[in-house]
């Protein structure tokens, strides 16, 4: 449901911009990005549904983040010493804010499912590049890879008998949550046409730290020593990144 709020957000936004269509090729490979980044959602909720949250969480997040690093390396990106230090830092304190303060199990098949979730996650961040790379500027890449996500989890629901599900699902949050990943989205695209691949994914990545401290301060939760260690560590990765 996110998705298509998403879409409704988009697609005025496209006709009063102007921006033109990149091409079906370019088209095709962001709805790809799309399909593949919903393969690793379903993956890291099927995990997390197996109570392996403690294996998942952190294994998808560095795999996710990790991969574009290496795409990027290998397509080209230079990386001064500072912005390398900072993103080994930032790898690291991604690890540790995705990781829940007690262990809720490893069932069987954990980790294969945290490796499927990760792929998906840094999969989608690469192909999406590749998107941009062939032509796509901003918009048309986030249109065709939620049109994507919302055809396969269409597909999954109606498979699984919960199309109503979908329905139910509609709610002034869920509006909220549709434009803020839909603004999230966009946001990465334009830092990634500043910049390196690599830096913009695992910046992106970070998200789990602005969870934590939302939970602590909106939800009144407690903060874990563990997650303040992590949350440190983002603002550290942050500032070797953004340094000089």
């Amino acid at each position: 449901m996110a998705e298509a709020v998403g879409l409704v957000f988009i697609v005025p936004t496209i006709v009063v911009t102007g921006e033109p269509f990149p091409g079906i090729v370019a088209i095709a490979i962001a709805a790809l990005a799309g399909t593949i980044g919903f393969v690793g959602l379903l993956a890291f909720y099927r995990a997390l549904a197996g109570g392996t949250m403690s294996l998942v969480a952190p294994v998808a997040a560095v795999i996710g983040a990790g991969l574009p690093v290496v795409a990027g390396v290998a397509g080209g990106d230079s990386l001064s010493p500072t912005e390398a230090a900072g993103i080994v830092v930032a790898l690291v304190a991604v690890s540790i804010v995705s990781r829940p303060a007690a262990d809720a199990g490893v069932g069987r098949g954990g980790l294969a499912l945290a490796l499927i979730a990760g792929a998906g996650f840094g999969g989608f961040f690469i192909v999406i590049d590749l998107a941009v790379q062939a032509g796509a500027q901003t918009w048309w890449p986030v249109v065709a890879s939620r049109s994507a996500t919302i055809v396969a989890g269409s597909a999954v629901a109606l498979a699984q008998g919960r199309a109503a599900l979908l329905l139910r699902q509609a709610s002034p949050i869920m509006i909220v949550c549709g434009v803020a990943d839909t603004l999230g989205n966009v946001l990465f695209l334009l830092a990634n046409a500043q910049g390196s691949l690599g830096i913009a994914a695992v910046l992106a990545s970070m998200y789990p730290a602005v969870t934590v401290l939302l939970a602590w301060q909106v939800l009144g939760e407690r903060l874990a020593r563990i997650h303040a260690v992590g949350v440190a560590l983002v603002f550290v990765g942050i500032a070797l990144i953004a340094a000089p």
